[in-house]
């Protein structure tokens, strides 16, 4: 099967595990509205105007910035893991158009303080009028696409976290050794654990559900630094948040919905087959995005580790899922990525 057979399964998702130029400066900023820089309130009202961001997600947005340069400005700062930390939080709240042209910005250099220049003279940070807000509340979180009417969206999944799973089956690509997963394992079997009860004891209220997620996966990074390199952490970090967007159905088109609906419904697909064809959906993009990569420098050591991808992830497949379900699958594929309907 070919990668972009397990990209078109889950919403855009760009990061890096390089660097960003928005995350290097050092610029000093506190988080309270009254102490941002005029530099820092040009880029606030520009990714407030060029993302659509409505008040609620503003003030989200300016919270999180904010408290990114000020964390990054201390002494041994973490940039790294800080960045991805940051991404998950703005991912969190702004949907698949928002959260694109933030990476387009972010790759502009329009979210670097030292580069603003408050005279007019930079077009990239030229301060632009915000688009009008609706009178109407915000929402607590961005909306993500609508689905159509024959492809309503499907109940949700069960409420489970196998960020644990997840790591195993990226140690390979992540270069993890047996040390790190033995001091690994117990933190993220934890995590899991606590994710499961967030989200049971907190249902029906996505605020507190975010709050306290948020306020989790900072303290499992933090557990996770001394141990991980900000590489390792950082590829952990963007599988998780995929992961977890496809269990929620966060940042899903329709028909990737339906097709999530399709395995638990039709294909009477168990907790465990759900999990194995999730954790394949994430390993397709991760690594899949990883050979691209590769290829350009690369080309045949890109097409070995496309082979070894592809034999990883028809194995994983097939050892969870019946016969029939495999074949199911394999074609529903196919329909995503000829653009049919599943």
């Amino acid at each position: 099967m070919k990668p972009i057979l397990y990209l078109a399964l889950i919403g855009t998702l760009s990061a890096s595990v390089t660097t960003p130029v928005w995350a290097q400066t050092g610029t000093t900023t506190q988080s309270a509205a009254a102490d941002l820089s005029p530099e820092v309130q040009s880029i606030i009202a520009n990714v407030q105007a060029e993302c659509n961001l409505n008040p609620t997600q503003t003030a989200k947005f300016t919270k999180d910035y904010t408290d990114f340069l000020k964390e990054n400005a201390k002494p041994n700062a973490n940039t790294q893991a800080l960045v991805f930390k940051a991404g998950m939080q703005f991912r969190s709240y702004m949907n698949d158009g928002q959260f694109s042209k933030l990476n387009q910005m972010i790759q502009a250099g329009k979210l670097d303080p030292t580069k603003v220049k408050l005279n007019g003279t930079s077009a990239a940070n030229k301060v632009t009028t915000p688009a009008p807000q609706p009178t109407a509340p915000a929402p607590q979180v961005a909306p993500v696409q609508a689905p159509v009417a024959s492809a309503p969206t499907p109940a949700a999944m069960p409420l489970k976290s196998d960020v644990l799973g997840l790591y195993h089956q990226l140690t390979g690509y992540m270069n993890a050794t047996p040390d790190q997963t033995a001091k690994v394992t117990p933190i993220l079997k934890d995590y899991d654990q606590k994710v499961v009860a967030i989200k049971t004891n907190f249902a029906g209220n996505n605020g507190k559900i975010q709050s306290e997620l948020a306020a989790l996966n900072g303290k499992t990074v933090e557990s996770l630094k001394p141990i991980l390199d900000p590489n390792q952490l950082g590829k952990l970090v963007l599988a998780a948040t995929m992961q977890e967007n496809i269990l929620s159905g966060k940042n899903l088109d329709a028909n990737q919905k339906a097709f999530i609906d399709k395995m638990r419904t039709k294909y009477n697909m168990n907790d465990a087959q759900l999990s194995s064809v999730v954790l394949v959906m994430v390993q397709g993009k991760v690594r899949g995005d990883a050979i691209n990569l590769l290829a350009k420098s690369n080309p045949q050591a890109a097409a070995q580790e496309l082979g070894k991808l592809l034999q990883d992830l028809d194995a994983q497949l097939k050892s969870t899922l019946t016969n029939e379900q495999y074949v199911n699958v394999k074609a529903d594929i196919e329909k995503l990525l000829k653009g049919q309907k599943v």
